[in-house]
């Protein structure tokens, strides 16, 4: 499959591309060059060939989960706008 000069003229024209006829040529050009690369890619036989997430070794490096100690409302009772077991915030809409 390759792009004709009309195709990519109306191509230009959906996505609203107002292109001079030297860089329609160019574009043609570059899209014939990677569907040409895809049908290459597609012609590869890959058949026994186990799928990858990432094309580099990489390592989950989460911490464990486990329960620690946290602030809690005994954290914020000294805090300024703490008020009647609520956190008192500046108003932001008016």
């Amino acid at each position: 499959m390759s792009f004709s000069l009309d195709e990519i003229r109306k191509l230009a024209k959906l996505a609203r591309l107002a292109l001079a006829e030297d860089e329609m040529a160019r574009l043609q050009h570059d899209l014939n060059d990677i569907v040409q690369y895809v049908e290459r890619l597609n012609a590869i036989n890959v058949d026994g060939v186990v799928p990858m997430t990432h094309a580099v070794p990489v390592q989950f490096t989460a911490r464990e989960d486990e329960v620690r100690e946290t602030i809690g409302r005994a954290g914020l009772l000294g805090s300024a706008g703490y008020e009647d077991g609520l956190v008192k915030v500046p108003k932001i809409i008016e």
